[in-house]
């Protein structure tokens, strides 16, 4: 396909994808690619596939579907068996890449517009209870490790940004006076957070010691003993490493602990969409996820106490 570096470009420069995202999207159309091959016989390198897209029809995808669903139909030894969450993916790529090809009149149909997505199992976050979340920060030692482990892990708390939000934060991005915070979120969207007076106290005492890490004079917020700005992988590492202290929880991610901000703002009385532009959610249906939370735990605590249940 001779437009999928063309589209790559266009998801980076004028979508703002992350890295990471762009690859993913390459990774599934070499996919498609491979598929395209032998669905027309061809003896080709996917990435350079030469086609008429005009002649993709919605029969094609949905065999495209059938590859990825049921691989005992087509001898593909290469890829896995595939979750109605990966398929749902992929199927999100194909509908961006078709209504850019069509944008770009590469195409004159986009037949991934027809394509439904498969149901997913409605699976709930997983959070902190508010006892775990206490204990997790109120027991930090005083080393200079943990104040910043402490900063890292009540801003997390108090606003719910993503990790990737957290890692690019700079000094000037954040105010103490008025306690606030600048977020750069997904698709390069700006959002004013507001954060809490003990994430406001973490964040003071995590900057006494940052000014003697600080050897490069780096703008980032967080940085590490060498003066490097943190990258997600150890902003990972350090979170994993304080939940294990506090809770059997099978993942311990980051992510957690905006699960657990969402959660237990909805459980205290929050307003469902003042928390979706907190979180930087673009529709409100990805918030309502969380309703779903504290519904089930009503539900719980209407089981247990409960006389005629």
């Amino acid at each position: 396909m001779d437009t999928m570096d063309d589209f790559s470009e266009y998801l980076s420069n004028l979508k703002n994808f992350s890295g990471h995202t762009v690859v993913a999207y390459k990774t599934d159309l070499i996919q498609f690619g491979f598929f395209l091959c032998e669905f027309y016989n061809f003896e080709s390198n996917p990435e350079k596939l030469e086609i008429d897209f005009d002649d993709i029809d919605l029969n094609v995808l949905k065999n495209f579907l059938i590859y990825l669903y049921d691989q005992q139909k087509i001898d593909v030894k290469r890829i896995p068996k595939y979750s109605k969450k990966s398929v749902s993916r992929k199927i999100s790529v194909l509908k961006s890449f078709f209504k850019y090809l069509l944008r770009r009149k590469i195409t004159t149909k986009n037949p991934a517009s027809n394509l439904l997505f498969p149901r997913l199992p409605k699976k709930l976050p997983s959070y902190l209870s508010y006892n775990e979340i206490n204990k997790l920060l109120e027991e930090r030692g005083s080393s200079d490790l943990r104040l910043l482990d402490k900063a890292v892990i009540e801003l997390f708390y108090s606003t719910g940004i993503r990790s990737s939000e957290l890692v690019s934060l700079k000094m000037r991005n954040i105010d103490l006076r008025k306690k606030l915070v600048k977020v750069m979120g997904k698709g390069s969207k700006e959002r004013i957070v507001p954060f809490g007076t003990k994430a406001s106290d973490a964040i003071k005492n995590y900057l006494q010691i940052r000014e003697i890490s600080d050897t490069k004079k780096s703008e980032y917020l967080f940085i590490d003993n060498k003066g490097n700005k943190l990258y997600p992988m150890k902003i990972y590492r350090l979170i994993k490493s304080d939940l294990s202290l506090v809770t059997d929880l099978k993942k311990k991610s980051p992510h957690i602990l905006r699960h657990t901000f969402a959660t237990h703002m909805l459980d205290k009385g929050a307003d469902i969409r003042a928390v979706k532009d907190l979180l930087g959610h673009e529709n409100l249906s990805t918030t309502q996820i969380y309703t779903s939370v504290t519904l089930e735990k009503l539900k719980k605590v209407y089981k247990r106490t409960h006389p005629r249940d």
